[in-house]
């Protein structure tokens, strides 16, 4: 297991309708509606023991409900029952899954059912790593939906339409404490006809090893009233060993790009105000410098589960940038009681305790780095969803409101990292920030008027009343 252990890498269905460009080579009577064809994509998954990622699709359905609880006007749009290995496909490579019909309208939800009995992790040559699939259905069957941020039309003519599925923040690995990896689904649907790219390459301007920075983590994330850019992924990506990457399947519009390099010593690149274009890639090529003066940097995943643990890597620089080997480093948790952390040198051990944030700092010679780690509650399913707060008002075009999704299990406890799906009863009255899966999101006044604001996590949704002035 390499270092470079909990990152956020891409896969993503794509939904392809030909419309009136396809010709059926059938001797049939023509199609009354739009076909749609089904492929899979997908991105270098951040685990270097990891030589397949098998995800058995059994069917892929659509919505013109906003609701995901499970009810709804389902529609089958193909049934491939077929294995795919994510990891065969890199760059935005595709593989065709399948294709059927859909009727012409506005759909707000896409549904992926996956058999987690036909599904599987591999390691090295032949063995299979242990996947905790969270499957709580009672069958081998287990239903995944896509987060629809702003509902897609399908017209007679077809569409296309694209399901992104996040692997690498998807299966976590050791989440819980346990040697196996934790399924916790992240994915978005978008319409490709509003959708382009960003992709370039990162390189090294350490001249003491000038080229191309291979496993560079590249992370999109929405701009918006956001204290990092953690809290508005959109789609992540990785360089390849030429250091080139491609982020695809973007809305059209404005984000704010991170590059965080493999080598602990060079610096990362925030690019904000990255915009772009429907039908285009936006190009962006980095170059990672090397620090001029000290420095202490820490790295590693930014989330652990209950009882489960993480190791985090400090790099420490001398006075003209340069790194120091084995260097002294004191390690401190902000708060003990939800994440403790004990350190040997530039490495150190994190381990979740109980439910919410701390900060991990690593000083050395007087000078400190440090990372925000979220602890996760409990595994156990969904049982409610309420949204804080439970009412707002809203002048229209005034500044946006925050809300956030409180979910707990059964028991009462409360459960952070799963994906939340939120929507409105009237999109004409408010604008729902992209929060792509997120547990917090903004809302925006755009016409007087009193609207519902749910979240989706689980089958399980709350709501909240917003009234815009």
């Amino acid at each position: 297991m390499t270092k470079r252990l909990i990152h956020s890498v891409l896969a993503a269905v794509a939904l392809v309708g030909l419309g009136g460009c396809y010709q059926d080579d059938s001797s049939g009577p023509p199609r009354g509606r739009p076909l749609v064809r089904v492929s899979l994509t997908d991105a270098p998954f951040p685990y270097d023991s990891v030589t397949s990622v098998n995800i058995y699709v059994v069917r892929i359905e659509a919505s013109t409900q906003l609701d995901t609880s499970g009810g709804g006007d389902w529609v089958l749009i193909t049934e491939p029952r077929k294995t795919f290995d994510l990891l065969g496909l890199q760059q935005g490579a595709t593989a065709f899954v399948g294709e059927g019909e859909l009727p012409a309208g506005q759909y707000q939800a896409i549904r992926m059912t996956i058999d987690t009995s036909l599904s599987s992790i591999g390691w090295g040559c032949c063995n299979t790593a242990l996947v905790n699939w969270q499957n709580h259905s009672g069958s081998s069957e287990m239903q995944l939906y896509a987060f629809v941020e702003h509902p897609f039309d399908v017209p007679p003519a077809g569409a296309d339409i694209v399901i992104d599925f996040d692997v690498g923040r998807s299966f976590l690995y050791a989440f819980y404490g346990n040697p196996d990896f934790t399924f916790i689904p992240n994915l978005r649907a978008i319409n490709s006809a509003a959708a382009g790219a960003i992709a370039g390459k990162v390189t090294s301007g350490d001249t003491a090893s000038p080229g191309p920075i291979k496993n560079a983590a590249i992370t999109v994330c929405f701009t918006g009233d956001f204290a990092s850019c953690d809290q508005a992924i959109v789609a992540t990506g990785r360089s390849d060993d030429t250091g080139y990457y491609r982020v695809a399947f973007l809305n059209a519009g404005s984000y704010t790009v991170r590059i965080d390099p493999d080598h602990p010593f060079l610096q990362s690149v925030i690019t904000p105000n990255v915009q772009v274009t429907a039908g285009a890639t936006t190009p962006l090529s980095v170059v990672l410098s090397q620090p001029t003066g000290p420095y202490v940097r820490v790295s590693g995943p930014s989330s652990v589960g209950i009882g489960g643990t993480i190791t985090l890597y400090a790099a420490v620089g001398d006075a003209n940038g340069n790194p120091i080997p084995n260097p002294s480093v004191t390690w401190t948790s902000s708060d003990s009681s939800i994440a403790q952390v004990v350190g040997v040198s530039d490495t150190a051990t994190v381990t979740g305790s109980q439910p919410g944030y701390a900060t991990i700092t690593a000083t050395s010679g007087g000078l400190s780095g440090s990372l925000t780690i979220q602890v996760v509650g409990s595994p156990l399913p969904v049982a409610t969803v309420t949204v804080v707060p439970d009412t707002a008002s809203l002048v229209v075009g005034q500044d946006s409101v925050s809300f956030r999704a409180e979910l707990r299990d059964s028991t009462g406890r409360v459960t952070t990292e799963r994906p939340v799906s939120w929507s409105t009863t009237d999109s004409t009255v408010i604008y729902i920030q992209p929060s792509y899966g997120g547990i917090q999101t903004f809302v925006r006044g755009l016409a007087a008027g009193s609207v519902f604001l749910r979240a989706t996590s689980e089958d399980k949704t709350g709501q909240a009343t917003v009234t815009v002035h």
